[in-house]
């Protein structure tokens, strides 16, 4: 099952399956204010949910604290002015 070719850089295979896995490199149990105005931004260029979510390395429920406003609801206005700009 394993596969013989080389996975990218940035990705494991899976030793008994062979499946390739994304490597994850941080880890984020909370979003501070820049990297929630980060998450706003990707959103808004159209990034999906979970993409978002891996890049940061969070879980979905932080980014819907965020893109509810529950959390750091001023970043939306920085997030569209730094889209603006």
């Amino acid at each position: 099952m394993a596969n013989s070719k080389r996975p990218p850089t940035g990705v494991d295979v899976h030793p008994l399956t062979g499946v390739t896995l994304n490597r994850v490199f941080v880890r984020r149990k909370a979003l501070e204010y820049h990297e929630a105005v980060t998450a706003i931004i990707l959103r808004l260029q159209g990034i999906d949910y979970q993409v978002i979510a891996q890049m940061l390395g969070t879980n979905t429920a932080r980014l819907g604290e965020v893109f509810r406003r529950e959390k750091h609801p001023d970043a939306w206005g920085d997030a569209v002015r730094l889209l603006k700009a």
